[in-house]
C-alpha cells in the first residue's frame, strides 16, 4: 500500500485474464454489480456519467471519462459531493492500470489523486478498501462461472 497526502494507491492481483478485469472496470452493467448500485456512462473519452449508491451514502456522483487505452489503462474523474454537476476543478482522478502476469492473471493498480482536503482522501481510503474487496469477490464469482 502506497499513500501520500494527495493520493491513494492500491495494488490487487486477480486470477483472471486482463480482458475479464477490463470488462469488470469499464462496463457499466458489470461495474454496478460490485461498485455501488448503479453506473451510467458511455465508454468514450469526455463522456459524462455517474455512479450511484442506494444503501450506503445515498446518492449519485457525477463523473467524466478521461482516458481509455484498452485493456491496460482507464481513467475517470468524479465528484466527492453527491448530487452536484461535474466540475473538473472539484473532482479527483481515478486511474486503473492493468498488467498481465505470468500465471494468466492480472495485476491492477488503482490510484486516486487530486484531493482538495485530507478529510476527503481519508474517507475514500476506507471506501476503496471496501470497493476493491467487492471487486475481488465479483471476479472470484465470475471465474467460478467461467469454469462451470
Amino acid at each position: 500500500m502506497r499513500n501520500n497526502i494527495d493520493s491513494i494507491v492500491r495494488d490487487v492481483t486477480f486470477n483472471a485474464s486482463i480482458e475479464h478485469v477490463w470488462q469488470a472496470i469499464t462496463c457499466p452493467e458489470k461495474i454496478q454489480l460490485w461498485f455501488g448500485s448503479a453506473a451510467s456512462f458511455k465508454l468514450k473519452e469526455g463522456e459524462l456519467g455517474y455512479f450511484e449508491w442506494q444503501d450506503e451514502c445515498e446518492g449519485q456522483f457525477a463523473m467524466r471519462i478521461e482516458s481509455i487505452k484498452a485493456p491496460h489503462y482507464f481513467a475517470w474523474r468524479w465528484m466527492h459531493k453527491q448530487g452536484v454537476a461535474f466540475d473538473e476543478k472539484q473532482s479527483t482522478l481515478v486511474e486503473w492500470s492493468l498488467t498481465s502476469i505470468e500465471n494468466g492473471g492480472t495485476a491492477l493498480t488503482l490510484t486516486e489523486s487530486g484531493f482538495a482536503q485530507a478529510k476527503h482522501r481519508q474517507e475514500n481510503v476506507a471506501g476503496w478498501q471496501q470497493e476493491l474487496t467487492d471487486l475481488e469477490n465479483y471476479m472470484l464469482e465470475q471465474c467460478r462461472m467461467i469454469e462451470v
